[in-house]
């Protein structure tokens, strides 16, 4: 999964220190999370929230001051270098792919050993979303390691491109490619969701799963996918709303970013079961902190615990979406 950029914050937590503990398969989402929580940990922190919570007009406002859309460095940036330790140390942590695996049931694609939340739901729902078949191109950005994006280009027999900041997400994926299509329907490049490298208009569609809370500016961002997309091209991502915005880096709805940046929204969908799966998946690291202790050492168990019986709880709080926008042609 891959994952790109930081958030702002208004007390001593430190996002690197959480991410670059690398223990675990959502441990770069889940930090993210973490972030988004930290402020809603008493409830009435949540009422207030509720209370405080903004209106605002799109047509009467910069792009930059649409909720959640962020511009210009954040407070705690976190670099390549945090997802290049995490995707490699992770993906030699086979105790942990066990417990996701555990956690997540038959909805959990174990082949794809997705690094975030993708499901055999969100599978399903991108095929349907993306359109795509033999002759088009998908552009993965934020691909990571590529389980999913491979996975995607094998059922839909499309060619993929998959772009990551992480070099190591980048060889990772790359050295995968073959065991889900042939060696020239697939490659891998680093770059940046707001800047891929890619020529513009290349792509049929692009995937974007668990990641694009991440850019620090979430338009511009939005715009290179737009700019990346031929005439009528989808764009398929997962990303959550949260219902009681406190921060500026809180999205209470995805759709005016949408607009600003030329796209428009086709639908959404609630992701199901994913607060229980991955509450399931916090009691799984909790009932084996031990073991992971002694496979990921001290430091990363500790803040794994930590995440557990803080972030668990607060599940509910946010509701995770399937969302498919186009740009219009």
């Amino acid at each position: 999964m891959s994952l790109g950029s930081g958030k702002s914050g208004g007390t001593g937590h430190n996002l690197n220190s959480q991410i670059d503990l690398a223990g675990g398969v959502l441990i770069l989402v889940n930090a993210y999370r973490d972030q988004l929580e930290h402020t809603l940990d008493r409830p009435d922190d949540v009422a207030t929230g509720a209370m405080c919570r903004p209106t605002y007009s799109p047509a009467l406002m910069d792009d930059d001051s649409l909720p959640g859309a962020l511009s210009g460095p954040p407070p705690r940036p976190i670099s390549a270098a945090t997802f290049n330790q995490a995707h490699g140390v992770t993906a030699h942590s086979e105790l942990v792919w066990r417990l996701a695996e555990q956690a997540y049931g038959e909805d959990y694609p174990a082949e794809v050993r997705p690094w975030g939340m993708t499901t055999f739901w969100v599978l399903g729902r991108c095929v349907s979303g993306l359109r795509v078949g033999p002759g088009h191109l998908l552009v993965d950005l934020a691909c990571g390691r590529g389980g999913p994006g491979l996975w995607l280009a094998r059922a839909t027999g499309t060619s993929l491109i998959g772009v990551d900041w992480s070099i190591v997400g980048v060889e990772a994926a790359s050295a995968r490619a073959s065991h889900f299509v042939p060696a020239d329907r697939a490659r891998f490049i680093v770059g940046d969701l707001a800047a891929s490298g890619l020529p513009d208009a290349s792509a049929d569609a692009v995937l974007c799963l668990d990641s694009i809370f991440f850019a620090t500016d979430r338009i511009a961002a939005l715009r290179e996918v737009h700019r990346l997309l031929r005439p009528a091209g989808r764009y398929v991502f997962t990303a959550p709303e949260v219902r009681t915005p406190t921060q500026p880096f809180h999205v209470p709805d995805w759709t005016p970013l949408l607009e600003a940046a030329g796209l428009e929204l086709e639908s959404k969908e609630a992701v199901p079961r994913q607060a229980e799966q991955l509450g399931r998946m916090y009691l799984l690291w909790l009932e084996h902190i031990d073991a992971i202790r002694a496979e990921v050492g001290d430091a990363s168990a500790d803040r794994l615990e930590a995440e557990a019986r803080r972030v668990g709880p607060l599940l509910k709080s946010r509701e995770p979406l399937l969302i498919v926008a186009r740009r219009p042609g």
